[in-house]
């Protein structure tokens, strides 16, 4: 299994994706993808071959030729998805239609030996007699600067990895292809499968939590950049100065909406003694503790800013909001909205903005979904 690719081919995806809710016949696949009849019918033949699909007893319908709905078979394969935390490892065993058969917590120290317990996480499930020999890879969602290309870790400050070559060593030790690529990438695949990209070609995925990040999709493409640098929206300079970013500038967005960074400020401003956690900050905020409903408000203005800047530029008219600090979302959207509003240009009225629920597991699910992407690419 190649990384994943710059222009990847996703339509066998796709139609494994579009197909888990309900059967399709081949035209109105086509129709939905906006695809030749042609190539449909290749990419479902292919598919049938695999065993991932299979055809269901014809519809008849009017006149002409009976329809052939096809439906997926969800547990032919799986795919394995790895979320890595600075103090855990999230794990999510997907289906083929994206349902989870399984998902799993275990510690995880980047100081130790970090191929030596991912490759013991895989193990574990590669091991079930169940599932493991039809587990069609593994894909990891690493925070940081990613090239999935090398499998090499570029930067991570909240692992405290600098070119760390994390594919290649553990590609070595498992018995099934390994993918890599930042967590917000590995989401945006998962969203284009699966969510936004039902509806869009092109959008953005806006990622908050302990850092921020953005996915990018362009014509049904995730785009990754050079040496995958694209999508580090958080360290998009915001003016001069400003407080100090995990990357060593000042005045990056991640410095101002990051959740460390809004800890950090609230102590600053002398709304609590000391730095509050995610949820503690959600529960001031609820209380409406005097001042933290205007940090939030602040902090979304600043981010609202910085995405307007970039639906500007790529004209895009769909935004998805993913992270942990989507709990912190109805105190952050009303400087949010009020910032996109004024800051994007006339010619690119109603910019679509969905808030998706999250969990944990949000990342190793788009992990999984770059194996899937990649394993079916041709």
């Amino acid at each position: 299994m190649p990384p994943p690719p710059y222009r990847e081919d996703l339509v066998k995806a796709e139609i494994l994706a579009m197909l888990g809710p309900q059967p399709l016949n081949r035209s109105q696949i086509a129709a939905r993808l906006g695809l030749g009849a042609a190539t449909v019918t290749e990419h479902t033949r292919r598919l049938i071959e695999l065993g991932y699909l299979r055809e269901l007893p014809p519809q008849v319908s009017g006149r002409g030729r009976p329809k052939v709905p096809l439906e997926v078979v969800p547990d032919a394969a799986y795919t394995l998805g790895l979320r890595v935390h600075s103090d855990h490892l999230m794990g999510v065993l997907a289906r083929l239609d994206g349902g989870e058969v399984a998902r799993f917590t275990r510690p995880f120290s980047p100081t130790g030996d970090p191929v030596r317990q991912l490759a013991a996480a895989c193990e574990d499930v590669l091991r079930d007699p169940d599932t493991g020999s039809r587990v069609l890879g593994i894909g990891l969602a690493v925070p940081g600067v990613i090239d999935p290309g090398t499998g090499t870790v570029r930067l991570s400050p909240r692992m405290g990895w600098t070119d760390l070559p994390l594919q290649p060593p553990l590609a070595a030790r498992l018995p099934v292809p390994v993918l890599i690529d930042n967590d917000t990438r590995a989401s945006t695949t998962g969203e284009l499968l699966y969510g936004t990209g039902r509806d869009h070609d092109d959008f953005l995925v806006l990622a908050i939590g302990d850092g921020v990040g953005m996915g990018i999709v362009l014509g049904r493409r995730v785009h990754r950049g050079p040496d995958g640098v694209a999508g580090e929206f958080g360290h998009v300079p915001t003016g001069p100065g400003g407080p100090k970013c995990v990357c060593g500038r000042r005045g990056c967005v991640d410095a101002y909406v990051a959740d460390y960074a809004l800890a950090a400020e609230a102590v600053a401003r002398g709304l609590v003694d000391v730095p509050p956690p995610l949820e503690g900050l959600r529960r001031l905020a609820a209380d409406d503790t005097p001042g933290v409903r205007d940090l939030l408000a602040e902090a979304g203005e600043i981010l609202g800013r910085a995405v307007a800047g970039v639906v500007n530029v790529l004209a895009v008219r769909a935004l998805t909001v993913i992270g942990e600090s989507h709990v912190l979302w109805p105190y952050i959207a009303p400087g949010f909205h009020r910032a996109v509003d004024e800051g994007v240009i006339a010619a690119l009225p109603g910019l679509e903005i969905t808030l998706r629920p999250w969990d944990d597991s949000g990342h190793a699910r788009g992990a999984a979904s770059l194996v899937l992407a990649a394993s079916l690419a041709s």
